[in-house]
């Protein structure tokens, strides 16, 4: 699993977080794009990688009912019932 997969597989406001300071945004630009106070951004940052880092490490298996057939793709399958 790659970094980019890996963030997808984040809480929103961590992948935000992180993809934002990935394209140049400080502090102050990714907590004013989430809505929380500056002084906060950091401690987020730490926890973002440190999840991500725990994803990269240990990646979560793939529910394989949640995959598209290869022999027909545009029949996507059934989601799960809860």
């Amino acid at each position: 699993m790659d970094r980019a997969e890996a963030v997808r597989l984040l809480p929103e406001n961590y992948a935000r977080a992180l993809t934002l300071r990935d394209q140049g945004c400080d502090n102050a630009q990714i907590a004013a794009a989430l809505g929380i106070v500056p002084q906060g951004i950091g401690t987020l940052l730490r926890l973002a990688e440190t999840k991500l880092q725990q994803i990269l490490d240990n990646p979560p298996e793939v529910d394989d009912q949640l995959k598209v057939s290869l022999e027909n793709p545009a029949d996507p399958p059934e989601p799960p019932r809860i």
